[in-house]
């Protein structure tokens, strides 16, 4: 049976719930509700990942605020004419001063812009781990909620089976069954007893899945979520969104857009250091006049001359040239890459949207209504073992393909996640590899 993953659809509202000023908020399918996205976002707070990108932020926060400051000033002394050479109180001239390099404005701006672009990176990848940590704790949850709806189908189907195997071993008593009826009946009941002990597995899985995401949280309020979950409603699939503005919203081209920005930055403290500097310092000199030892102020300058090394400021601005033009490549190359695998998912989810529509929801409301009265059309003798039998396998049937077909569209929107917030589809956490099919 196909693993439920309908759960990878509720991290789209959970990753771009995390974009507050984005317009990507009003255009985004979502499959689940606001409430539970916020109660899984409170969940996975404290997990580690997140904890570690925090504090990798808080250490971006801490270089800006120390970059472009002006470095430490510098005491000097200075003797001269030292008789006898330890007689430093009649030494003929004693100065002490201060002096501190006076940075150019640009170079103290463009040393902060550098700093500011570290911490709006750390910023971006803080919030693109903790959007990527609730999609796949909403997607667990949903995971686990579909895959104990599965298993209550066919608990349904077993009970039913047990009702028919009870007749039929009343009739078998009597001559009026034959034995190769009893064995179809328990091989039917096997084959979907084993469908029901996998379903009920995967919902395990998923469960302990979200519970090591959702760090430190208690599991009576993961099993309250995940009941919730599987007692909400039949939500309507959205029309897919549109595609550019997901692509150049996506998690991937945002970093390198600010991979960009730094090396813009970059650049321009490059150019900066082909700007002089000045070194300026204030003391007191005492020296030997006609009358004595005299004390007077002391002002001094130094510049430095970049024009002597004309070569070197050439060459590293050279270099912050070339890496802000392989940024902008990487960026567009990222721009396109994510843009053709949001188209592809976008049409993956309107092709599972379109066979969605195809379920008559009427239809199999009608048909479950019937599945009494064809059990006791058969206790009654007016319908044989096979054709209840094909009866309740083709309502079984259609009512989980139904189901599986929301997954396929929710696999769909997980590839749209993935594709907008970076989330890795392979993320170590998912608990069971995607199956094609089953034996139903």
């Amino acid at each position: 049976m196909r693993r439920p993953a309908a759960a990878a659809a509720a991290g789209m509202l959970a990753i771009l719930l995390a974009l507050p000023a984005s317009p990507l908020a009003a255009q985004t399918p979502t499959l689940v509700d606001t409430a539970t996205t916020a109660r899984l976002t409170q969940l996975v707070g404290r997990n580690p990942t997140l904890e570690a990108r925090a504090a990798a932020l808080r250490v971006a926060e801490a270089r800006a605020a120390a970059a472009g400051l002006a470095p430490a000033a510098t005491l000097d002394a200075e003797v001269e004419e030292v008789p006898s050479g330890l007689n430093l109180l009649d030494a003929g001239s004693l100065r002490v001063g201060v002096s501190r390099e006076l940075l150019p404005s640009g170079a103290r701006r463009a040393r902060r812009d550098v700093a500011l672009q570290e911490v709006e990176r750390a910023r971006l990848e803080r919030d693109l781990a903790a959007r990527s940590l609730v999609a796949r704790a909403a997607a667990r949850l949903v995971e686990s909620a579909a895959a104990g709806a599965v298993a209550r189908r066919l608990a349904a189907e077993d009970s039913l089976l047990v009702a028919a195997e009870a007749a039929l071993t009343a009739r078998f008593s009597v001559g009026d069954a034959r034995y190769v009826d009893v064995l179809r009946l328990r091989s039917e009941r096997l084959r979907v007893q084993s469908d029901r002990a996998r379903a009920v597995a995967e919902a395990r899985v998923a469960r302990r899945a979200l519970l090591a995401l959702a760090h430190q949280a208690a599991a009576g309020e993961v099993d309250a979520l995940i009941a919730s979950e599987s007692a909400a409603t039949t939500r309507t699939l959205p029309p897919s969104p549109d595609i550019d503005s997901l692509a150049a919203s996506s998690g991937a081209v945002q970093l390198a857009r600010a991979e960009v920005a730094r090396a813009q930055a970059a650049r321009r403290l490059a150019r900066a250091a082909r700007r002089p500097s000045v070194v300026a310092s204030l003391g007191l000199q005492r020296f030997e006049g006609e009358t004595g030892h005299l004390i007077g102020p002391t002002v001094g300058a130094s510049v430095s001359l970049p024009f002597t090394a004309r070569g070197a400021t050439r060459a590293a601005t050279l270099v912050a040239d070339r890496e802000v033009a392989a940024a902008e490549a990487t960026e567009r190359a990222i721009l396109a890459r994510v843009h053709t695998e949001v188209a592809t998912a976008a049409d993956r989810y309107e092709a599972a949207r379109a066979q969605l529509a195809l379920y008559d929801a009427a239809l199999l409301r009608a048909a479950r209504d019937e599945r009494e009265g064809a059990l006791a059309s058969y206790r009654a003798g007016d319908l044989t073992l096979v054709e209840l039998l094909d009866f309740e396998r083709s309502l079984a049937r259609a009512e989980i393909d139904r189901l599986r077909s929301r997954t396929d569209a929710a696999d769909a929107l997980a590839d749209l996640v993935a594709s907008v917030a970076g989330i890795d589809e392979d993320e170590p956490d998912r608990p069971a590899a995607r199956r094609e099919g089953d034996d139903r």
